[in-house]
């Protein structure tokens, strides 16, 4: 028998030290359990481009999440919110990921809670964290097929995305931080502000990983 074919996914560490990559790794782990057809590459923004898209051709890309508050970020991290912007492959953007997609479209990032925005880090900031009840708002879409009108998901953010970016679709909100989870109209690129990867619940945050996992135009083994 001929070995099993796997397909590439890129998991983009968009922390400002390459080196902050726990997030990315337990996201990556969790994936290949869950589809063992993965061949998973974790790089940081400041490589992703054609290069390492033509070397790679991932079938999917992961936007990670972060520890540092984007104004802190140099003015190259530009770069990345336009290759986001522009890229038709699909993603899924996780926490930080899901505010880059917001931030890639034209919406606001900042404190869920009335304090100033952080500039240079989240220290000392008030943040939600810990299991958090998501409510379904479209039950049709195929992301959240399988799970129930109101789930559990675990969460860690001090900021959120102040607005549905201009031509996604809300697919589930929350409390104090509203907007949970969204979907580009026009290509498959999804955003959650929660981490399904970290156990939480009845194991919802798998189950949408799984629904996920299945939308990918991975070859068969």
């Amino acid at each position: 028998m001929g070995a099993v074919s796997r397909a590439a996914l890129l998991v983009v560490n968009i922390n400002l030290d390459p080196a902050t990559l726990d997030g990315c790794r337990t996201i990556s782990e969790v994936l290949e359990d869950l589809e063992p057809r993965l061949e998973i590459t974790v790089a940081h923004w400041r490589d992703v481009g054609p290069k390492l898209w033509e070397r790679l051709q991932p079938v999917a890309v992961v936007l990670g999440p972060n520890e540092n508050p984007f104004p802190s970020y140099p003015i190259e991290f530009q770069n990345l919110l336009s290759w986001v912007r522009e890229l038709q492959a699909p993603i899924l953007g996780i926490c930080g990921g899901h505010q880059v997609l917001a931030l890639a479209h034209g919406s606001t990032v900042a404190p869920v809670f009335d304090v100033a925005p952080a500039t240079e880090s989240y220290a000392g900031m008030p943040k939600v964290k810990g299991e958090i009840e998501i409510t379904i708002v479209d039950a049709n879409d195929p992301l959240v097929a399988g799970l129930a009108p109101a789930v559990v998901m675990a969460a860690s953010h001090v900021d959120e995305v102040k607005e549905v970016p201009h031509g996604f679709t809300l697919l589930a909100e929350s409390s104090p931080s509203r907007i949970q989870m969204f979907r580009a109209e026009d290509r498959p690129h999804v955003g959650v502000q929660f981490h399904p990867e970290r156990p939480a619940g009845e194991g919802a945050g798998r189950r949408l990983l799984l629904n996920w996992l299945k939308s990918l135009p991975l070859q068969a083994g």
